[in-house]
């Protein structure tokens, strides 16, 4: 007993020490990085959209070619972040007329200009005038407006990694803004322009990144990056800036993906899906009705067959009836005999031959039977019995 209480003592002043170290100790809390959830995995653009909806601007996300058959009011936004090399030249006019008529387009070029084809593959960027060009050697550091910048402000944008070198720093400067913004194209290709409508460029070390072309009552905004909106570079320099500026005056930016061309059975399925669930139901049936089954065949009969059957049939009940069994045994008889009067050596021979009792011969041979079925039966097969004697 002592020693249970000795114990009981011993844990009651640990728990005791416990609380008195918890209670006085110094609680600190410290930020773990769980990494991307798993909407920013799935969205690469999640924090630009969240970004642009606290100003009451919103993102819709499109992908494919749908929405080019009915283009958005020109008081939109459309983004198109791929390549436009699948694009008919149908669709390629109603964007230029879309554009014209007031609406706002944002180009990622990415199809270099090929000086032998004199095209780069892409009619949209072709038919503007601007060309996707990559530099020739190794790039000096230029005297560029980036220099100008105060050296620290230059310094801490350099040093964030991620954000950029101080070779892709690109000055722009945005109409009714005080100050130019920074942004950064980590890409190693620059634009050129060649176009008839009024454009502003800007510029990095390799050249011009975003060209922003004034086409009728819109634009066409050219870039040769949108990696600087997405997750991991939107809190770069201005990049959000630049994303905010280019769709603050328009409540909805259209964000197209991937259109290029589909595959031949996803287009069909995508124009006529009724006849192609019509085309595999038929498939089925077809299949299903020239499949193995089992199932009884019934038998084939030949309809002058039966009824000759049902003739005979008839005609020896009628016989059976009348008493007369002799005549339905008299072919039998005659099979047997020949023309050949039945004498008594003649059944002794085919009493012999056969097996049977003479006595049973000489009945099937002459004996009348009447209405004796068992005889009867007996009769016809003796008779068989000596029909195969011959």
């Amino acid at each position: 007993m002592r020693r249970s209480a000795l114990s009981w003592s011993f844990i009651v002043a640990l728990l005791l020490g416990a609380v008195v170290a918890l209670y006085f100790a110094e609680w600190v809390e410290i930020a773990n990085n769980d990494g991307y959830s798993s909407d920013a995995k799935r969205n690469p653009y999640l924090a630009a959209e969240r970004f642009l909806s606290r100003f009451g601007i919103e993102i819709r996300s499109r992908d494919g070619l749908t929405l080019l058959d009915e283009l958005p009011p020109t008081s939109h936004t459309l983004l198109i972040a791929s390549s436009r090399r699948s694009l008919s030249e149908r669709r390629v006019a109603d964007l230029r007329s879309w554009v014209g008529d007031g609406g706002r387009l944002i180009l990622l070029a990415s199809d270099f200009w090929d000086d032998d084809l004199l095209s780069s593959g892409d009619s949209l960027v072709d038919g503007l005038g601007v060309q996707v060009m990559q530099p020739d050697g190794n790039i000096e550091q230029p005297d560029l407006p980036i220099a100008s910048l105060p050296e620290q402000i230059l310094e801490s944008l350099v040093n964030q990694g991620s954000c950029g070198s101080e070779t892709s720093l690109v000055r722009i400067n945005l109409a009714d803004e005080e100050q130019d913004i920074t942004a950064a194209f980590g890409t190693w290709s620059y634009l050129a322009y060649d176009g008839d409508f009024e454009a502003s460029a800007a510029d990095n070390a390799l050249g011009s990144q975003l060209l922003y072309i004034r086409v009728g009552d819109g634009a066409v905004v050219v870039m040769t990056s949108l990696g600087l909106w997405n997750n991991r570079q939107i809190h770069c320099h201005d990049h959000a800036h630049l994303l905010r500026w280019l769709t603050d005056d328009r409540p909805v930016l259209w964000w197209l993906f991937n259109i290029e061309m589909r595959a031949l059975p996803w287009l069909i399925w995508e124009r006529w899906p009724i006849a192609v669930s019509l085309l595999f139901v038929w498939l089925a049936l077809w299949i299903w009705r020239g499949g193995f089954r089992v199932q009884r065949i019934p038998a084939q009969t030949n309809p002058a067959r039966r009824e000759l059957m049902e003739h005979v049939d008839g005609v020896a009940r009628f016989y059976w009836q009348q008493g007369d069994s002799d005549r339905l045994l008299a072919p039998l008889r005659r099979l047997v005999l020949r023309g050949v009067q039945p004498t008594h050596a003649l059944v002794a021979e085919l009493a012999q031959r056969s097996g049977h009792s003479p006595q049973r011969v000489r009945r099937a041979l002459t004996e009348a039977l009447g209405k004796d079925s068992g005889g009867f039966v007996k009769a016809v097969r003796t008779l068989y019995d000596l029909h195969k004697l011959n």
